[in-house]
């Protein structure tokens, strides 16, 4: 394990020690060891945008996990694909595996910041911000996180994103837990992945093959002040299953952005489950996520305008998926 002092660019007079763990093992006893005083870094993108906007302090000791070995990288498994933690967002975004078993992620990694930024930013970083904008695509593709924490003796374990995010709701996090990678589930294997793109939002849904009648329908759109590293007003997902006669099952919603923390839309899913969608319920729909949704106020957007924007979002794209679909005839 390395050491060594970090001569800071910003406008402070603290200079950081900067650790160089040769293991996750070690990046846990030193966080355990220095508590609040330190913080986790690797791509530092979010980071370094909170030290430098006063939204945090820059803290006495930076631990790099980056130094670690195995925490970059998709690997498939006989029923899931595993992504490394510091896998950055452009691999993500460009990788096959993640196209074929979870596109709604695949298409949130080429949308997030600017290319340089995801150049540099991890997926893991994106996600243990508790805000990032791919937790939206991640919870409707029902991502486990992969930990090791002193708390479990050092052992990796799994963990449900959606409990890991109610624990953060509820001030339960464990402040030493490094993310070690996320786990993904296979979809059935006869669905083919196509992508469309759009300037301000990104639609994706995957067609019928000769073998099935059912295939998977998702979209995952944002909408942000500008085009920079500034983080998104609100985000949505969606992902469902829909057979020939349109009718929607396992079907998943999720929204979140800006600084609020992203939440499975359970009841606007009970909604659609089993149904065929009908274009007359898109202002249901969009009335039920406003409804659902528990978003905030800031300076730059109202709680009201978060819900309503989120509700058109997740009406329009499904909307589209059916437009699509008579066009198609």
């Amino acid at each position: 394990m390395n050491m060594y002092q970090h001569n800071s660019s910003l406008s402070t007079p603290l200079v950081p020690t900067v650790w160089e763990p040769s293991s996750a093992e070690e990046a846990v006893f030193l966080k355990r060891q220095y508590g609040a005083d330190a913080a986790y870094i690797a791509g530092s993108t979010l980071l370094r945008t909170q030290w430098e906007n006063g939204l945090l302090s820059m803290p006495e000791h930076m631990i790099r996990l980056d130094t670690i070995p195995g925490l970059r990288g998709i690997t498939e498994h006989k029923q899931r694909i595993q992504i490394g933690a510091l896998t950055s967002l452009r691999e993500c975004g460009k990788n096959q595996l993640m196209r074929i078993h979870g596109n709604t992620c695949y298409t949130a990694c080429c949308h997030i910041a600017a290319p340089s930024i995801r150049n540099q930013g991890t997926i893991g970083g994106n996600i243990s911000s508790a805000v990032g904008d791919m937790i939206p695509a991640l919870l409707v593709h029902d991502a486990r996180l992969v930990w090791l924490d002193q708390a479990n003796h050092l052992a990796p374990y799994e963990q449900e994103l959606i409990d890991w995010l109610e624990q953060v709701r509820l001030g339960r996090r464990s402040p030493d837990a490094i993310l070690l990678g996320i786990v993904l589930d296979k979809g059935e294997p006869d669905f083919v992945s196509m992508h469309h793109d759009q300037e301000e939002s990104t639609f994706a849904c995957n067609s019928f093959s000769e073998s099935s009648s059912w295939r998977e329908v998702s979209f995952y759109r944002k909408v942000g002040r500008r085009e920079a590293f500034t983080p998104s007003l609100v985000t949505v997902a969606f992902r469902a299953l829909m057979n020939r006669e349109g009718t929607l099952v396992d079907v998943k919603m999720a929204a979140g952005g800006g600084a609020g923390l992203a939440m499975r839309l359970s009841r606007c899913e009970h909604l659609l489950e089993g149904q065929v969608y009908d274009p007359q319920q898109t202002a249901t729909l969009a009335a039920q996520v406003e409804e659902e949704w528990a978003s905030y106020s800031d300076p730059f957007a109202s709680e009201a305008y978060r819900r309503q924007t989120a509700g058109n979002l997740l009406a329009a794209g499904l909307w589209e998926i059916l437009y699509q679909e008579m066009e198609r005839g």
